[in-house]
């Protein structure tokens, strides 16, 4: 009995009457113990388990009756077997869609059935084949329907996060500002803004938050609405502006949050009048470039970052301006676009960069741009803060 083939049944070709003919392979037929089925018989009928269907062709019109089983949705493998005098018949029925065929199947019964069991794996495999095809077309339809979805999102998101960014250049008495933040994404982690305190005071800041993408957008917004809220309830208790202070409620407010993110920032406040800047530096890297009269320099000061340590305290510096001065703050991602190979290196010629295009912020982007800053990995973004 060929017990790998009990999923099969045995077309009979030519007649209905199945009972008094001679079957092309009457061995075949006796090895699966089935009767023969009437070629009349509809396939809609099968057993859901079939998995072969043997179709015999006595006669050249017998292709005609073969149609009925070559159904587009079958999940049986189907056989033509047929004596040699029908050849071009079973190219016929090849042609037409059957899996395979067999001319004297009685010859050699195990040839015969290494055939069919083949033609049932191909079958079996097609059908998973397809299967998976189906199953990843539908996936990638809604992972399609996801990307216009999140591409919506991200319009959104990037639509706030530029209309909360200030405007640029702006001017506070004889300070002016300008900045630019280019996204490695399409959200940025980076993040500048600067507003008036009172008639002589001004708060700046340039922030870079810990990853990339729309999580790390969010908490630049966070921290905006943070910044804002702490100022003006500072001014509405006629408190002073103290910046180590806003750092510390930042700090407090991102860890409540429980998103597991952290971020740096340089956070000043100038006082036009008296020319005094007070800043914090919570872990920001690289450290602001000023340059006036007494040349170019890095900005002294370190401290921790903020959203990361629940104790983290900040150190408050001050700093007199000179009449005429520019001050540089850069993210991270700047060294990225820098070509020197060590960290000092590129630290040597951010100095050289903030130098020599010192009050020329549109110079300035140009050269990061020529540099390739568009195609960095990581956001670049820089504030210019000038006196005049």
């Amino acid at each position: 009995m060929l017990t790998t083939l009990l999923d099969a049944v045995y077309v009979s070709g030519s007649s209905s009457d199945t009972s008094s003919e001679h079957h092309v392979s009457q061995k075949l037929l006796d090895a699966l113990e089935t009767e023969p089925l009437p070629t009349e018989y509809s396939p809609a009928k099968l057993p859901e388990a079939t998995k072969l269907v043997v179709f015999e062709i006595k006669a050249a019109d017998d292709i005609f009756s073969l149609e009925n089983w070559l159904v587009s949705s079958r999940d049986y493998a189907l056989v033509v077997i047929a004596n040699e005098a029908l050849t071009d018949t079973l190219i016929s029925a090849l042609e037409a869609g059957a899996d395979d065929y067999i001319l004297n199947p009685d010859q050699n019964l195990s040839l015969t059935t290494l055939v069919l069991q083949r033609a049932v794996s191909r079958k079996q495999e097609l059908l998973q084949s397809q299967q998976t095809y189906d199953e990843l077309e539908q996936l990638n339809l809604e992972l399609m329907t996801s990307l216009d979805l999140l591409r919506q999102d991200q319009q959104a998101g990037r639509y706030v996060q530029q209309k909360m960014l200030p405007d640029s250049p702006w001017s506070f008495d004889q300070n002016h500002f300008s900045y630019m933040i280019c996204p490695s994404l399409y959200l940025s982690g980076d993040f500048v803004d600067y507003f008036p305190v009172t008639d002589d005071q001004v708060v700046f800041y340039l922030a870079d938050v810990s990853g990339h993408g729309a999580s790390s957008a969010f908490i630049t917004i966070l921290l905006r609405v943070y910044i804002r809220r702490y100022v003006k309830r500072a001014l509405r208790l006629g408190e002073p502006v103290n910046p180590a202070d806003i750092l510390k409620r930042v700090n407090g407010e991102l860890l409540e949050t429980g998103l597991g993110k952290h971020l740096t920032i340089f956070l000043g406040l100038l006082d036009s009048k008296t020319r005094h800047l007070r800043y914090c530096n919570g872990a920001h890297f690289p450290y602001p470039v000023l340059v006036d009269d007494e040349g170019a320099r890095y900005l002294e000061g370190k401290g921790m970052p903020v959203g990361l340590f629940a104790d983290a305290t900040y150190e408050e510096f001050e700093l007199l301006l000179h009449p005429r001065y520019h001050l540089t703050l850069f993210s991270d991602g700047v060294f990225e676009v820098i070509k020197e190979t060590s960290l000092a290196a590129k630290e040597q010629a951010l100095l050289e960069i903030a130098t020599q295009f010192a009050g020329q912020h549109d110079a300035m982007v140009g050269h990061f741009t020529e540099l390739g800053m568009q195609d960095a990995p990581d956001d670049v973004s820089l504030l210019a803060v000038s006196g005049s």
